[in-house]
């Protein structure tokens, strides 16, 4: 405890320098935790979409993203398409399969943000979301259900309001409800004709053997076509994710690495100063160890302070920029999301940065001979 107290006191000695490195390491970890939420709420919402739908097997053309329905404006919506009704049918007759729809997805302009479209029949919605509450009886041609969060984001939620879609006007017959990202899509009857669907899913009568019959429809499916099991599809988007953070990331460790070097800058400096210090106490009977531990204790407690104050500002920050992101992309959703598991990966990342920057202090001391530290300045 001796040597935490030796290193808080020249904490506090060095009022200015301290804070200047506290400034540094708070702006480094909150811009990580604030650019980092944008792909945490990527995974949040891609993984909730997906665990609200009740599909086992995806049938998607093999130049298109593994994506659900526009998670962030239009990605994941593709103009390629596969097969029509017949195929549909064909893969419904499949052993195990209960039942296989055709699924095109569009984005339309709203009032202030752009809608994210799925094409399903009245049955079809209900087999494949079958959490959605407040579904009507029946879907007509001319008639749009509404997600809960985009009837609010675009109306403030009442029914019986019109929407306009090129020369069309689409009446909101219902507002469904059945929690995650699932209130943000608007539902759509399919037109009568249509040339290909986006996607074909499908609905088993025992998930177990969705490899299975993955397999079996795969052999007789045109090169162009891929199927793809719920955990397969999953796989795919997570891909996305992980490019998405490092990117966000790696745009945030350009703010760490400036924080390495004011905190590696403020430790090299104190230790310079304190070298005759230093000598004394190895001269009086201290060890290597603990003139380190005391460096390491000081580098620490900066960085940990900073951290705490930079999670905090981050939290903030992600909210603006959450709220900048939503404006451009017109996105009906908020995005950037704050998790227990990365503030903690923001805290981990000021602890590097203290570990960092005591290191080379850390080689100067233990270095350094008494004989010389004593006769220094």
């Amino acid at each position: 405890m001796l040597t935490f107290f030796l290193a808080l006191r020249n904490v506090v000695r060095n009022r200015e320098r301290s804070l200047l490195t506290l400034i540094g390491v708070l702006l480094a970890i909150g811009s990580f935790v604030a650019l980092v939420s944008l792909a945490e709420g990527l995974s949040q919402r891609i993984t909730s979409e997906l665990g609200n739908r009740a599909v086992d097997l995806y049938l998607i053309p093999k130049r298109s993203l593994a994506l659900p329905s526009g998670p962030i404006g239009t990605i994941g919506y593709s103009q390629d398409t596969i097969g029509n009704d017949t195929l549909a049918a064909v893969i419904g007759n499949v052993t195990n399969v209960i039942k296989a729809d055709g699924v095109n997805r569009d984005t339309w302009t709203g009032r202030r943000a752009i809608l994210p479209v799925i094409y399903l029949d009245r049955g079809s919605i209900s087999t494949y979301f079958p959490k959605l509450q407040g579904l009507p009886e029946d879907l007509a041609e001319g008639e749009i259900l509404l997600g809960e969060g985009l009837a609010r984001q675009e109306f403030g939620g009442p029914v019986g309001k019109m929407i306009q879609h090129g020369q069309a006007q689409m009446n909101v017959t219902a507002v469904v409800r059945g929690g995650g990202f699932q209130d943000y899509f608007a539902f759509v009857k399919p037109p009568q004709e249509n040339n290909g669907y986006q996607e074909i899913w499908v609905q088993l009568r025992d998930p177990a053997l969705a490899t299975g019959n993955a397999a079996e429809i795969r052999s007789w499916l045109p090169d162009h076509v891929e199927v793809l099991t719920r955990k397969e599809y999953l796989a795919r988007t997570n891909v996305f994710v992980q490019y998405a953070w490092l990117l966000q990331a790696s745009i945030a460790s350009i703010g760490v690495l400036i924080a390495i070097t004011a905190s590696m800058n403020t430790m090299l400096m104190s230790t310079y100063e304190r070298m005759r210090e230093f000598a004394v106490l190895r001269a009086i009977g201290a060890s290597r160890a603990t003139v380190s531990a005391m460096l390491v204790w000081e580098s620490l407690m900066l960085s940990g302070i900073g951290g705490v104050l930079g999670c905090l500002f981050g939290i903030l920050v992600s909210g603006v920029l959450d709220e900048a992101v939503v404006v451009l992309l017109r996105l009906p959703f908020p995005l950037a999301q704050i998790t227990p598991l990365l503030l903690v990966q923001g805290m981990l990342v000021s602890m590097l940065v203290g570990v960092a920057g005591a290191i080379i202090p850390l080689v100067l001391v233990w270095r350094q001979r008494i004989m010389d530290g004593l006769r220094s300045e």
